[in-house]
């Protein structure tokens, strides 16, 4: 039995060292995932207002789910009462940043939405 084993992981490595005539394509998709023009914002809290302006008494645009991956344009630091608030800019309203992790590029993003479903 140790000397198929031993046969099989040797076959194995020879087959995995051999070259390969079929070249590594990317695909437009794939570099816009790597694009770093733009940081990307993942939701982590249950469910989060995206609003007109950045304020909670702005009417609200739509709703984003845990886990929602949106395209950042901007942001801005709000004074309330009692303290300072950053809001993010998304294409279509804002969302405060507390709700919300930021990623340098979307690849990444992509990755911690799947881990942040998972959760």
């Amino acid at each position: 039995m140790k000397r198929f084993a031993f046969f099989v992981l040797t076959a194995f490595s020879f087959v995995s060292c051999l070259e390969r005539e079929e070249p590594i394509e990317f695909r437009a998709e794939d570099m816009q995932a790597l694009d770093v023009e733009y940081k990307w914002a993942v939701v982590s809290e249950p469910y989060v207002a995206c609003r007109e302006s950045p304020s909670h008494d702005a009417k609200i645009v739509r709703n984003l789910r845990k886990g929602s991956l949106e395209k950042v344009v901007g942001n801005k630091t709000v004074k309330t009462e009692n303290d300072v608030e950053t809001w993010i800019a998304l294409e279509d309203g804002w969302i405060p940043a507390n709700s919300v992790t930021i990623h340098a590029n979307r690849l990444r993003a992509e990755s911690a939405t799947a881990k942040n479903i998972q959760q």
